[in-house]
């Protein structure tokens, strides 16, 4: 290890360590034998604070930049670097210094992970690729990437991703591309860049040793900046016939686009089973590519017509008989199990688990070897049943243990025609299977909801969002974060496991029932109970649960059970600092300090307050009178009292605004879902109401639509219905053409009054829509805003009205 990272050995316990896998995330520990933990510093958390319990859980294999405390570990391996980060690159740099085989790199603004799976799926029946993992193109993903090349690996396909000067450098020597694909420049990662030229620029760096890069003729900027490197270049080009590869003719069907083109002396024709422009252009990436590889034509025409859509997420939902679903029926190598292995321990604490694992059709090598590390996965996490389908599969059963039940089937129907053979209660079922093997049935089969209105969670949206914010706070201020009303109709259990795992300090509820659902779904956090109602103490302290205090009432209430039943009690003060709601006044002080003062069994947590109009510039003198008011009010607590009391007084809005009120904590409520914070956050939306369309048909002008009569056909008319109501949570006042839904990437306006289980869209020119069809009410667009707006309401009233009908499906992507 001291070679490959450049770094010094502290202590050896083992001298024939052998390291066959490398972690960074102490969350993502499926086997521990032979893995080395590279323990990273991050603004916020320190890897190095795992190590105990990663040791405890078997691993012996550490990098470090920090020694304190490692001797007490007397069987681990530790070798010290300067920087962990450069220590893990390095060694990946070394590691591919080992192949001279071809390799692929891809950056842009978008469409490298697209481009990077269906390149894959092109070549894999004629070569053995190693590509990245799901979207790993960061600083700490492509060293992880391309330390996956093994000996077996033909051709490598890297994506490479940057947010600021100076990455893709670094990027370009672990990777060393011979080949490549700029895709496009846009606008992520704007904030790092002085422009967009200036990004087109850096990304190019990623090829400067490239014997060719495939990229879009018409995307000026991308070429001038391959030019300017003198990078040669392979172009293609649907308006400009001076491309290498010319596309003469594009035919659209409903669900199919047919592609005639010129390359050199070639006419040629490929058919795709997408129409959206973006993915045109992906293909066309991937076309290129293929040309320059001398794959014959012949072998990848019908490759194109069955290309697969790249669902690279996760699914948690709730299954028949109080069972959890874990659902990625898309992808089955040892990466995407040890990913959905993480993400099933994350989301339930059912001590019973399953795994249903169809033939790993996506691996080649060794297959037993294969089966063998995956059978040691399933053992680590505690899996008890494993069922098979398909002809290899049953090879895994010569490697677990006697106690992990088996039992196997040739194919899915035949799975599926024996399911009533089957018994599932109270279990996580983890369905992972190779895409061929259509296990969506199967999911379908075990789940307790059939609504086909889905509200989806987008967890690594949300977890994305957490780190954005963390990125403002100052190093020192801790955040509590609120799951009230199921963490706004998201699902609050789901969500706090979530934020549990991210390092969360804190979690608020508003009533104590709220709290005991997290308490005994494990959540572990420190809990505050906004409305606690006094006669809850015994339970609030069975369950570690900490009451607001906002009244004198229920401080001397307080005081009184503690005294009488010689138990501790942890309080947070709520002080009113000018929003006149809930609060202890500035003139009730003095009786609160002599009350405090006069007990040792009350501790308080936490003094804090609640800002009125955070969001509203105008209103920023109050908002700054609040938090003077709020400091003078916890200084006067805080030197009576012989402890240091933490303060917070910001919420989402205040968090970004008024950074000198940062204190020790702030609450983030709303605002971790992608909703009303400053766009600078750059926050990402985390919900996305989804239905489809039941039936499509013609209204003549002049008839009407819907209750009340409420509009009429002004001509003739195509409207579609959908499967969403005001009573999945689609507020009646939207309709009339208030509001709009999405169907196919076009606005459908809402006709006449939303009823209470559908709605009447307007597809009137939007001939390619067709029953079955997906519908987003709400999501990246349109947005939630944009439907409270239409609604006359705000968002979180949108939330919590999404009714518990709706089916909620948790995506980790």
């Amino acid at each position: 290890m001291t070679e490959a990272t450049g770094g010094r050995l502290l202590q050896v316990a083992d001298s024939s360590a052998v390291i066959e896998r490398v972690l960074i995330d102490s969350r993502q520990v499926s086997i521990a034998e032979n893995a080395v933990f590279f323990a990273i510093e991050g603004d916020r958390k320190d890897g190095h604070s795992f190590i105990p319990d990663l040791y405890h859980r078997g691993v012996r294999n550490f990098v470090v930049s920090k020694t304190a405390g490692l001797d007490q570990l007397p069987k681990g391996n530790f070798v010290a670097v300067e920087s962990v980060v450069e220590a893990l690159q390095k060694w990946s740099r070394i590691h591919r210094q080992k192949f001279d085989i071809p390799v692929i790199g891809i950056t842009g603004s978008n469409g490298k992970t697209i481009v990077k799976e269906w390149l894959s799926q092109l070549l894999a029946t004629d070569i053995l690729v190693t590509k990245s993992p799901k979207s790993y193109n960061s600083q700490l993903g492509v060293p992880l990437s391309v330390l996956q090349l093994d000996k077996a690996t033909e051709l490598g396909i890297f994506e490479a991703g940057i947010s600021m000067p100076g990455e893709m450098n670094r990027l370009q020597r672990i990777i060393m591309p011979q080949l490549g694909i700029f895709t496009n420049i846009g606008s992520a990662h704007d904030r790092g860049f002085d422009s967009w030229e200036v990004k087109a620029r850096e990304k190019a760096q990623l090829f400067r040793e490239a014997t060719v890069v495939v990229c879009c003729h018409d995307h000026r900027m991308v070429l001038a900046a391959l030019q300017d490197l003198d990078i040669p270049v392979f172009t293609w080009s649907m308006t400009s016939a001076d491309a290498d590869l010319f596309v003469e003719e594009v035919n659209l069907s409903a669900n199919r686009a047919k592609l005639s083109y010129v390359t050199g002396k070639q006419r040629e024709q490929i058919e795709l089973p997408f129409t959206a422009a973006i993915s045109l252009e992906n293909a066309l990436h991937c076309l290129c590519m293929l040309h320059l590889l001398e794959v014959p034509s012949s072998k990848f025409v019908d490759r194109f017509k069955s290309l697969q859509p790249v669902a690279m997420r996760l699914e948690s939902l709730k299954g028949t008989n109080g069972c959890q679903i874990i659902n990625d029926v898309y992808n089955a190598d040892l990466e995407s199990i040890q990913g959905a292995l993480a993400f099933a321990e994350q989301q339930t604490d059912l001590e019973k688990r399953t795994i249903i694992l169809s033939d790993l059709q996506q691996m080649s090598g060794d297959v037993d070897a294969i089966y063998r590390q995956v059978a040691g996965m399933l053992e680590a996490k505690g899996f008890s049943r494993l069922i098979g389908i398909g002809a290899d599969v049953e090879l895994i059963r010569n490697y677990l243990p006697a106690e992990i039940q088996t039992r196997f089937f040739t194919s899915t129907n035949d799975l599926l025609n024996h399911l009533t053979t089957l018994s599932f209660d109270h279990e996580l079922i983890l369905v992972k299977g190779a895409r061929s093997f259509h296990l969506e049935e199967l999911t379908k089969r075990l789940s307790a909801q059939r609504h086909s209105t889905v509200l989806e969670i987008n967890l690594s949206a949300l977890a994305r969002n957490l780190k954005r914010i963390e990125g403002f706070l100052n190093p020192e201020t801790k955040m509590m974060v609120m799951v009230k009303a199921a963490a706004y109709g998201s699902g609050a259990v789901e969500v706090s496991r979530l934020l549990s795992s991210r390092g969360v300090d804190y979690l608020a509820v508003a009533y104590p029932d709220e709290g005991l659902q997290l308490r005994l779904a494990g959540i572990d956090l420190p809990i505050l109970v906004l409305n606690p109602e006094m006669d809850n103490l015994p339970l609030l302290v069975e369950q570690r649960l900490e009451p607001e205090i906002f009244s004198l009432d229920d401080l001397s209430h307080a005081t009184e059970w503690v005294n009488e039943s010689d138990l501790t009690l942890e309080i947070h003060l709520k002080l009113d600092s000018g929003m006149h709601r809930q609060g202890i006044q500035s003139q009730e002080l003095d009786e609160v300090i002599e009350i405090l003062q006069g007990q040792d069994k009350l501790i308080v947590k936490s003094v804090f307050s609640h800002l009125a109009a955070s969001e509203d510039a105008e209103q920023d003198e109050f908002t700054s009178q609040q938090c003077e008011r709020f400091l003078a009010m916890s200084e006067k607590i805080s030197q009576q009292l012989d402890y240091k009391i933490p303060r917070h007084i910001l919420n989402s809005n205040g968090i970004v605004r008024f950074p000198q009120w940062q204190l020790e904590m702030v609450r983030l409520g709303i605002g971790a879902y992608g909703i009303g914070m400053p766009n600078e956050v750059g926050l990402e939306p985390v919900h996305t109401l989804k239905t489809n369309i039941a039936q499509i048909k013609e209204v003549k002008k002049g008839s009407s639509v819907g209750y009340g009569r409420a509009e009429y056909a002004l001509a003739d008319m195509r409207i579609g219905i959908v499967r969403v109501g005001y009573a999945d949570g689609l507020i009646r006042k939207a309709g009339n053409r208030r509001y709009a839904l999405m169907v196919r990437g076009k606005l459908a306006p809402i006709v006449g009054q939303i009823c209470m289980d559908v709605t009447m869209i307007d597809l009137t020119g939007l001939h390619d829509v067709m029953v079955g069809d997906q519908v987003i009410v709400f999501g990246e667009q349109p947005g939630l805003y944009e439907l409270a707006q239409a609604a006359d309401t705000i968002p979180y009233e949108v939330f919590t009205n999404i009714s518990e009908r709706v089916k909620r499906i948790y995506i980790y992507d």
